[in-house]
């Protein structure tokens, strides 16, 4: 039963002519591709293609498009081409890649090693000088590392020897990068080591024996040994270089740079101990600005304390000599005034003294008329008048004198008869007007 149902299914059957029709448009498409690569090949932009043909003819393509290889060998090259250190290493899309190399070993002048890290570009040149190239280093791998990466290691190797690492990283990153592109792109310097004297600016201590991070010298002396590079120069003065044997071919220097260098562990500990050296000093030198700072605001605030001391005592001044040109103003004032009351006074006592003198004079020719009046009366009558009232004045006064007398309790008598308190007064008044006429100049007896 199975084998008669499996022949009573019915079996397409495919023809001779249908396979035919397929198959052969399938052979000639994939006869004509193998063909056509074997052929044509596509050159890149940016790309060069060094064609060997089997015809024995060998060309370079440069333009981008399609080209005859005629089942011959094509290598392409890249215009610009590099070499590099590790960390720059790059593949591009081509699938060639740039030389990468580790970082290379180098020495600079005072024997500190170190590892460098660098970038360079090349570009190569056309026609003719580009054929020479690949018939010379066959591959772009073999032309890098035969003469692009050796020219390179000398270049670094060349640079390094110009300059101390003290001088690079003291400054001179950037000189070292120019010098290692001058020499890359126009050879390198011819040189030679020269050893020089300096004079010491602080000179050692009076050893023998050579101090760790010092300089050699002499014992005793006060100068220094060092050794510098000189270029070399010919005739015109112009420096002798060593030409790059790439640049014969005509491939020029587009990029170089030095990214990177990476001292010894042992420079790099003194490295260390110069930046704590260096901090220290920023550190003293700010604190002794720092000093200077505060030493200034100390002197200022004294000059502000002296300059405020001298204004105030200046301003005191001018006050006191304000006040006192005041008090002299004033006191020429009252003293003009005082002179001038003084004056007026004066004006005033010469008008009374010259009243009074006038009074005087009035008052004396007076005083003269009655003298000369009185001395006429006098000597008209010889001032009997006034003598006789000048006596009888006198009597009166004896007189009432006299009377006020008291009188004795005792009388005292004798044998001619007593003497009575009349006679004496009788007597007494009798005396007194003798005395007071002939005191008088008064004659008393009748003429």
């Amino acid at each position: 039963m199975p084998n008669s149902s499996l022949h009573d299914v019915d079996v397409p059957r495919i023809s001779r002519k249908a396979v035919a029709l397929v198959a052969v448009p399938l052979i000639a498409i994939g006869a004509f591709t193998a063909t056509f690569s074997q052929v044509f090949f596509y050159n890149e932009a940016g790309h060069m293609a060094h064609v060997r043909t089997i015809f024995g003819e060998e060309k370079v393509v440069e333009d981008v498009g399609y080209a005859t290889q005629w089942f011959g060998r094509t290598t392409m090259w890249k215009r610009t081409i590099g070499v590099q250190s590790a960390l720059q290493g790059d593949t591009h899309a081509s699938g060639t890649p740039t030389v990468t190399v580790g970082t290379l070993p180098i020495v600079f002048l005072g024997n500190v090693d170190a590892k460098v890290e660098f970038s360079t570009q090349f570009r190569l040149p056309a026609g003719d000088a580009f054929l020479t190239i690949a018939q010379e280093y066959r591959t772009p791998e073999n032309f890098m590392q035969r003469a692009l990466l050796p020219a390179v290691k000398e270049t670094l190797q060349a640079t390094a020897s110009l300059m101390s690492a003290d001088d690079y990283y003291a400054g001179d990153r950037s000189q070292f990068g120019a010098e290692f592109e001058n020499q890359l792109r126009d050879g390198l310097y011819l040189t030679k080591r020269k050893e020089v004297r300096i004079q010491r600016d602080n000179p050692p201590a009076q050893t023998a024996i050579l101090q760790a991070g010092t300089e050699q010298g002499q014992y005793g002396d006060n100068l220094a040994t060092r050794f510098i590079i000189e270029k070399l120069r010919d005739a015109n003065g112009l420096e002798i270089r060593k030409q790059q044997q790439f640049r014969l071919f005509g491939v020029d220097v587009v990029d170089a740079r030095v990214t990177h260098i990476d001292p010894n562990p042992q420079y790099q500990e003194r490295m260390v101990r110069v930046q704590q050296a260096l901090a220290e000093l920023a550190v003293a030198r700010q604190n002794r600005l720092k000093e200077e700072e505060e030493k200034q605001l100390v002197s200022a605030r004294g000059a502000k304390d002296v300059e405020a001391r001298r204004q105030e005592s200046l301003r005191e001044q001018i006050e006191r000599t304000t006040q006192a040109e005041t008090e002299k103003q004033l006191t020429l004032i009252n003293a003009e005034r005082e002179q001038r009351r003084a004056e007026i006074d004066k004006q005033t006592a010469e008008l009374l003294r010259d009243q009074a003198r006038v009074n005087g004079e009035a008052t004396k020719i007076t005083a003269d008329a009655e003298a000369y009046a009185r001395s006429a009366s006098l000597k008209a009558d010889g001032a009997l008048q006034a003598k006789l009232e000048a006596l009888v004045r006198i009597n009166q006064a004896w007189a009432e004198a006299a009377a006020r007398a008291p009188v004795p309790s005792v009388m005292m008598g004798g044998a001619e008869g007593g003497v009575g308190r009349q006679d004496e007064m009788s007597k007494l008044m009798s005396v007194l007007a003798t005395k007071a006429a002939k005191d008088l100049v008064v004659d008393l007896q009748a003429n």
